[in-house]
């Protein structure tokens, strides 16, 4: 089963794909109209969880993930597993135009 989340221009989307050998049960799903997060509510093994895939724009990704992760921290436990494209670099040199790789 794929659930999935497309912007109306083709620019964003995320999807999050389920096993139907497994037994999780969807009780919600929510999706934004850019398609830029989906979450999926549901029990496996008779216990709650919630998957989020985010796809973060290129530029403000921080700023877009720190308020989608406020918005949505009501929803957010222990049982949530957060996936997807970040958009973020972890540091200067992932940003750097003319980077070199200094592996031989």
């Amino acid at each position: 089963m794929i659930l999935q989340a497309n912007g109306k221009q083709k620019k964003a989307g995320v999807a999050i794909r389920l096993s139907d050998k497994i037994d999780f049960k969807i009780e919600k799903i929510t999706r934004d109209k850019e398609g830029r997060y989906i979450t999926i509510k549901g029990t496996l093994h008779q216990e709650d969880i919630r998957f989020i895939n985010i796809y973060a724009p290129n530029t403000g990704a921080a700023k877009y993930i720190k308020q989608l992760l406020i918005d949505l921290k009501g929803d957010i436990n222990g049982n949530t597993r957060i996936v997807g494209d970040h958009s973020t670099p972890l540091t200067s040199i992932d940003t750097y135009p003319d980077r070199k790789s200094t592996t031989k």
